[in-house]
């Protein structure tokens, strides 16, 4: 099912149709198991997440609250009303940075989609059927939204998953909340409302990145309550002269743009990260690897990094050589190239490390690294890179990849995605409870309640 935009339909108009029409048998088996694996990849980042201190802040700010009790925060077991629940899920499930990321989109879907899907499921007792095809409608929604609006968001500053993740949010909170597509077009002009954040961490630091993602996932849950209670939004939210792609992604003919919705090209455009950093540094660490393995070199053996990335992946993440806090070294590629020499690995526990940050040793190698636009490199294979390594007496190792390992088109084995999940949620679950919540996701079209889900996730 494929749809796209009339002059007489509203961008919101056709999201809201979307959204309120897609069905569970609409959905592929193909399409069903990457939304399982995708669902399964985001609860391992949200509990690796909740033992992390920064993103323990936004725990304790809801728990201090005391709220109703209607969901459940995973690890901790404390319930708290919906939308606190699904902010701090929502915190949780980016704030290790090893949550997903759309090809050429911007956004971070899964950590969007699954805390507001658990925590509406688990206060409505929605079945699993309900729960993946929300899942799904998320992630479409971030593939239609994400190649209209992320490019010209990225260039002006704005992170894209705070401005595109509030209408990703909207759209499964409205869909499980059964919005009628009148009320569901409101709430994307609701929405709208609350649109923020801008990517100056990625410049001088500042931890409150973290929190992106939980703003827009319970700002959205928000927008779609108030238009079930009768509150309009306007409808030209996205196209109008004062819309969003005007105003965020300084798009001067929105209304020529096609929105292109189907059942399933957002889910399987989906890209799984290997390391706790930004999307754009997974290719370069891969490659740096690949070369360290073939040839047998070490950091003493390096006169200089040469890597090649699309312009703004350089800025992104080519503006740090010192950290001075967590979310600067996961932001610093210099930083990841180092310590992938220098220890052999980049494991989360490295970035966190203050001493390494100021190593002479790491700060020597980080120094010698050096990046450059590649014209070419854009759009699906924005994440690729080119990577030069001079080493002793000018030889020179190259390495070109277009798509990390991970992505869409370089994808992680099932049995690998549960190895990654198996390790992310040994922080907080033994290991009979990790084999029961693979078993459970696994067989989740089968789940006549989501609470049978979250009451795995707790210590």
């Amino acid at each position: 099912m494929e749809i796209h935009q009339t002059k007489q339909e509203f961008f919101a108009k056709q999201l809201a149709e979307f959204v309120v029409g897609l069905r569970f048998e609409d959905l592929s088996t193909e399409v069903i198991e990457q939304a399982k694996m995708a669902v399964l990849d985001q609860l391992g980042c949200q509990l690796i997440g909740s033992t992390l201190e920064w993103n323990k802040i936004a725990y304790r700010y809801i728990r201090d609250l005391e709220g109703k009790a209607e969901s459940t925060i995973v690890n901790y077991g404390t319930k708290t009303p919906t939308h606190d629940a699904a902010y701090v899920l929502g915190t949780f499930g980016q704030g290790a940075e090893l949550d997903d990321y759309g090809a050429g989109i911007g956004a971070h879907s899964g950590a969007l989609c699954v805390p507001v899907a658990l925590a509406l499921g688990e206060k409505n007792r929605i079945g699993g059927r309900e729960f993946l095809t929300g899942i799904v409608i998320g992630y479409e929604v971030a593939w239609g939204l994400g190649q209209l609006m992320h490019v010209g968001l990225g260039a002006r500053g704005f992170h894209p998953q705070s401005i595109i993740g509030i209408f990703i949010a909207t759209a499964v909170a409205g869909r499980l909340l059964k919005l009628n597509s009148k009320e569901l077009c409101h709430a994307f002009g609701i929405a709208g409302s609350h649109a923020c954040g801008t990517m100056e961490y990625d410049q001088s630091g500042g931890e409150v990145k973290r929190l992106h993602t939980g703003i827009a996932v319970r700002n959205g849950i928000q927008s779609a309550v108030l238009a079930s209670y009768g509150l309009t939004g306007p409808p030209t939210i996205f196209e109008g002269k004062r819309g969003i792609l005007r105003l965020f992604a300084n798009e001067n003919n929105p209304e020529s743009m096609t929105l292109q919705l189907s059942s399933g090209q957002g889910i399987m455009h989906n890209c799984i990260k290997q390391y706790p950093t930004n999307a754009s540094q997974q290719a370069p660490i891969n490659g740096l690897a690949s070369l360290i393995e073939e040839h047998r070199f070490s950091a003493g053996d390096v006169e200089r990094i040469d890597v090649g990335l699309n312009k703004t992946v350089a800025m992104h993440c080519g503006s740090v050589y010192e950290p001075q806090e967590v979310i600067q070294a996961q932001f610093s590629l210099a930083y990841s190239l180092a310590i992938r020499l220098i220890k052999g690995s980049n494991d989360l526990s490295l970035y966190m490390d203050r001493e390494l940050w100021h190593d002479s040793q790491v700060l020597e190698l980080a120094h010698k690294i050096y990046f450059y636009p590649v014209p070419e490199i854009k759009d699906e294979q924005k994440h690729g890179c080119r990577i030069r390594i001079t080493v002793a007496r000018g030889k020179t190792l190259e390495a070109n990849l277009e798509y990390p390992k991970g992505s869409f088109k370089n994808p992680l084995s099932k049995e690998e995605l549960r190895s990654k999940f198996r390790n992310l949620a040994a922080s907080v679950l033994p290991a009979d409870r990790i084999e029961k919540v693979i078993g459970t996701v696994e067989r989740m079209e089968q789940m006549r309640d989501v609470s049978e889900l979250v009451s795995l996730l707790v210590k």
